[in-house]
């Protein structure tokens, strides 16, 4: 699976149709960008979880500022 297209899938898993994953590109800011708040994050970081069996830590949540970091952490972890 492409990474990018299972971050778009989490999304769409923790927020519904609310955001619009054309928005979802390597270089959007989460929180500027696409309006992720500390709950939008953890909702992301457990969907994500759910779909490449991996586990976030509260170190990694805290590094993220941008789709592509999602995408850098993914792929390190699988």
């Amino acid at each position: 699976m492409d990474i990018l297209e299972g971050i778009k899938e989490a999304v769409t898993d923790a927020f519904g149709d609310e955001l619009d994953l054309t928005k979802i590109t390597p270089e959007a800011n989460l929180k500027e960008d696409l309006g992720f708040n500390s709950i939008g994050m953890l909702a992301m970081a457990v969907s994500l979880e759910e779909k490449f069996g991996f586990a976030f830590t509260n170190d990694d949540l805290a590094g993220i500022t941008t789709v592509q970091d999602v995408i850098d952490l993914v792929r390190s972890r699988i």
